[in-house]
Order: C-alpha cells, then sequence, then structure tokens
C-alpha cells in the first residue's frame, strides 16, 4: 500500500483543504462558516492521529504531513484574524518558522520522525485555541473590547513563547552536537 493512501491521510487531507475555505471565510466575515470549519479541521485533526495509532498506519511521512498541514492552518487562519488586529501580525511567521526549525531539527526532510518539544507541543496546542477564540468570539459576537484585548495579549504571550521554543530547541541542538563531538 502507498503509504500516502491512508485513513490518516485523507483526513488530514481534509484539513489541508480547508484552508482556503477558512481564509475566505474570515475575510468575508462569515464566522459561522469559519467556526464550522474550524471545528471540522479539529476533528478531523483529532481523528486523523487516532486512525494512525487504531489502524497501524502510523508513517514518518504522515506525521510530516498532519504537523505540516497543521501548521499551514493555524498560520493561514491567524494571519486572516490578524488582518484586522485581533491577533499580532507578528504571529503567523513565527508560526511557520518555528515550524521550519521544528521540520531541519528532527531531520524530517530525511524521513526521520518529528521530534516534539513539551513548549513546542503546547505551542502548537495553543495556536488552535487562539485562533479557536478569535473565530469563536465574533460567532457569538463576543468580539467587546476586552474579550478582543485578551485574544490580543494572548497572541503576543504565544509569540514570546514561540521565541522560547525556537531557542529551547536551538540550545538543546547545539548541546547534542557538542556532546556528539
Amino acid at each position: 500500500m502507498n503509504s500516502l493512501k491512508t485513513v490518516p491521510n485523507y483526513l488530514t487531507l481534509i484539513r489541508f483543504l480547508q484552508v482556503a475555505p477558512i481564509c475566505y471565510a474570515i475575510i468575508q466575515q462569515l464566522w459561522l462558516m469559519a467556526s464550522i470549519i474550524f471545528i471540522v479541521a479539529i476533528i478531523s485533526d483529532l481523528l486523523d492521529g487516532y486512525a494512525a495509532r487504531t489502524l497501524d498506519q502510523k508513517s514518518a511521512l504522515g506525521g510530516f504531513f498532519d504537523h505540516a498541514t497543521d501548521a499551514i492552518f493555524v498560520c493561514a487562519g491567524l494571519a486572516c484574524v490578524a488582518m484586522d488586529g485581533s491577533v499580532t501580525q507578528w504571529l503567523p511567521p513565527l508560526v511557520i518558522l518555528s515550524f521550519i526549525q521544528y521540520v531541519l531539527d528532527s531531520k524530517a526532510l530525511s524521513g526521520q520522525k518529528l521530534i516534539s518539544s513539551v513548549i513546542g507541543r503546547g505551542n502548537g496546542i495553543a495556536y488552535f485555541v487562539l485562533l479557536g477564540c478569535a473565530v469563536g468570539s465574533k460567532t457569538l459576537g463576543f468580539d467587546s473590547n476586552v474579550f478582543s484585548l485578551i485574544i490580543l495579549i494572548a497572541s503576543w504571550i504565544l509569540c514570546l513563547s514561540t521565541i522560547i521554543s525556537m531557542f529551547d530547541r536551538a540550545i538543546a541542538l547545539w548541546r547534542s552536537s557538542r556532546n556528539a563531538t
């Protein structure tokens, strides 16, 4: 069986194909549509990992596809909500830079399994939570000044934790290369 043609990868593909629609919905301020797309993306993200473990269809390529899709989905969504100032414009580029570092550190391009860090995993979840809060607050009409400020502050905190995570990964890589010599 081709390692790409698996149930988990088809579930990940669903999320990947939702990148453009969620961007469209956010830009057009179709908040209910954006929320539904976001919920479907979350469900596909939860199910793809479960399916990979249950069906024994885990692979380094599938893991890379899943994580890359997550990074693209949240980065695109956050970039769109950043257009109206809901989150800082610095977060989407940091998400991508952090993901690139994650891939390079793990040597995923040479077929190795991605190696996550505690901070990086927490940030990955927090990116989804922040995007969900930004979209959900607009859907539910909770975009008051106080709630909007909380979301904006949370985006700045995520910028800081992303930078910390990137430094943590760089230091760990430096130490491991130093110990190898």
